[in-house]
C-alpha cells in the first residue's frame, strides 16, 4: 500500500490520521519532522477560515496549509511560510487538522488562543511579505557589493 492510499485509507477506516510534519511551509507554527498533528476526516460542513486542510493536489502530493478565504466550492489557501495563495475545490479537501503537538505542548485548533494566533498571523502577511523581500534584496545587494570589493582586492 502505498502513502496516497494509506492515509485516506486510515482517515476512512480509522476515523483520523497522526503524522509527523514534514516540510517548511507552515513554519514557525510547525516545525519539519518535528511536530505532529492529528487529522480527521471532513464532515458534511465545511471547514472555517484558519482551520488547516489536509488535501491532496492532482499531481498526488499531499499539502497542509491554512485557510485564509472561503468562498463557494473552494477555499483560499496558503501556508505560513509561503506568499502564494492557492485556489483548493473543495473535492481535493480529504481532512482537518483538529489537533497538533509541538514538542510536548498540545494545541487544539477550535481553542480560543490558536484562532487567535492565526488571525494575527493572517494579519501580518502584508508586512511579514515586505520584510522577506527587503530582507533578499538587501542580501542580494551585500552579495554583489562583496563580489565587488573581492574582485577589486584580487587585481
Amino acid at each position: 500500500m502505498n502513502q496516497t492510499e494509506n492515509i485516506e485509507a486510515q482517515l476512512r477506516e480509522q476515523g483520523f490520521y497522526v503524522s509527523t510534519t514534514v516540510g517548511c511551509s507552515m513554519f514557525p507554527m510547525l516545525r519539519n519532522r518535528r511536530d505532529r498533528v492529528v487529522v480527521l476526516p471532513v464532515g458534511p460542513e465545511r471547514l472555517r477560515k484558519y482551520d488547516l486542510p489536509l488535501y491532496r493536489r492532482p499531481d498526488g502530493k499531499y499539502i497542509l496549509h491554512r485557510i485564509i478565504g472561503v468562498r463557494p466550492g473552494e477555499y483560499i489557501i496558503r501556508g505560513d511560510n509561503t506568499y502564494a495563495k492557492e485556489h483548493v475545490p473543495d473535492s481535493w479537501i480529504l481532512g482537518y487538522v483538529s489537533e497538533f503537538y509541538r514538542g510536548r505542548r498540545h494545541v487544539r485548533t477550535s481553542d480560543r488562543g490558536y484562532r487567535a494566533y492565526a488571525a494575527v498571523w493572517n494579519a501580518l502577511y502584508p508586512l511579514r511579505r515586505v520584510f522577506v523581500f527587503a530582507k533578499r534584496a538587501a542580501g542580494a545587494v551585500w552579495r554583489r557589493l562583496r563580489g565587488r570589493r573581492h574582485r577589486k582586492d584580487g587585481d
